[in-house]
């Protein structure tokens, strides 16, 4: 089968993934990797490295479409640019993987689905798991009415991050928008702990590439760093078809916190449950049927890259995405509801919060506990404020996501 052309767009930061699999990996020779381009490639060891391969690098789309084409573009860039690069390469041929999440607002978004539509390309979007095949296999399940009626899927995440995070890059790392005017709405639900949010709309989407309507949403969202977005958030949202979805994640759980699982899911169905556990012991997906039936799933991370893959056979043979820009937009209506009803993000009080010195790291103290107790319960913060001692927690904001519009991301 002839290889794709392939333009990488971004080359460091996470792009570094990519890099490794496209030089590195034997799969990878489906593709011809013809060009990349990022102006700051020099500064990383994965542009040094694509540079040293000889593979040709340019500063902008511009540059590279005036002497190329490619069948196929990967965008891994910072969230401003997703849209106008996306939009940029389909014009000029390419079928598109934008790295999550979709775009920085919904008018965006829908200026990405136009542009596919009139140019007539592919658009896909790089929530990975929803391309992994324990994913797709469970949701296939969901669909067949292996575990009945979803009635509620509570999620745990634990992601250290520290100053070097959000110091990253050109500055954008947990803005609400770039001094320019771009929307960017970045934080800890919005990009890397996004997956797991996603996660949850994909799973009770009722067509394998369709994700679940968000109707409404109760959020508690807090920081602990100056950042202008969020590094904490515990939100519970009703779906259309009445599905409760917890969602528990932090950027300022200390790296040394003492648990074994820093990323968990608990899938509960009229017929049955679904616990997903990822961490320091490895990862696994076990569904237990209510007439005692275990299903062991693949482990959603154990193939990161394979969304690649599904796009290469999309290309060669017309092959369905589970993830197109439809699929992930329920995900960011969330994302820009919570900027909308969050113009200002509460700060943890000062007493609660500690400057970890070696790990550079700004934390809450006994976040990681509370969190924990909140997902177990299936409750917010809030509501475990007197039995738990939560002096931090503000009564959750209660947004009406149906039929909403978003009014100042969008």
């Amino acid at each position: 089968m002839e290889r794709i052309s392939l333009l990488l767009v971004g080359t460091g930061g996470y792009a570094g993934a990519y890099v490794d699999e496209l030089l590195h990996k034997p799969r990878a020779r489906r593709f011809q990797l013809v060009g990349a381009v990022d102006p700051y490639a020099a500064q990383s060891s994965s542009g040094r490295e694509l540079i040293e391969s000889g593979v040709p690098v340019y500063d902008t789309l511009e540059e590279f479409y005036g002497e190329h084409r490619a069948q196929l573009a990967f965008l891994v860039t910072p969230i401003c640019l997703h849209a106008r690069q996306a939009e940029y390469c389909m014009e000029h041929g390419s079928d598109v993987l934008c790295e999550k999440p979709l775009s920085g607002s919904l008018k965006e978004a829908g200026d990405m689905m136009a542009a596919r539509d009139r140019t007539g390309r592919r658009l896909a979007v790089g929530f990975q798991w929803s391309f992994s095949e324990g994913i797709l296999q469970l949701k296939r399940d969901i669909l067949n009415g292996v575990y009945g009626k979803i009635r509620r899927i509570r999620t745990l995440v634990y992601f250290p991050r520290n100053l070097d995070y959000y110091h990253r890059g050109t500055g954008w790392a947990g803005k609400r928008r770039l001094d320019t005017g771009e929307w960017i709405l970045d934080s800890v639900a919005s990009n890397a702990a996004a997956h797991y949010l996603h996660n949850m709309l994909f799973l009770t989407g009722k067509q394998t590439d369709q994700s679940a309507e968000p109707e409404k949403m109760e959020a508690e969202v807090y920081r602990a760093n100056a950042i202008e977005m969020f590094d904490t958030c515990a939100l519970r949202i009703y779906t259309d078809e009445g599905t409760e979805l917890l969602f528990y994640a932090s950027h300022a759980i200390p790296y040394e916190e003492p648990y074994d699982n820093c990323m968990e899911f608990i899938l509960e169905g009229e017929k049955g449950t679904v616990a997903m556990r990822g961490g320091k012991k490895g990862e696994s997906m076990v569904g237990q049927q209510n007439g005692g039936e275990r299903i062991l799933y693949p482990a959603p991370g154990s193939d990161n890259m394979r969304k690649l893959y599904c796009m290469a056979d999309a290309v060669q043979k017309g092959s369905p995405l589970p993830c197109v820009p439809e699929t992930a937009l329920p995900h960011l209506k969330c994302i820009s509801a919570l900027a909308d009803s969050f113009p200002q993000t509460p700060k943890f009080p000062e007493e609660w919060i500690r400057y970890v010195e070696k790990d550079r790291q700004y934390i809450c103290e006994g976040l990681g506990e509370i969190l924990r107790e909140c997902y177990l319960e299936g409750r917010l913060p809030w509501e475990l404020r007197d039995k738990k001692r939560i002096a931090w927690s503000e009564k959750p904001h209660e947004i009406n996501m149906k039929n909403r519009g978003n009014q100042s991301a969008g």
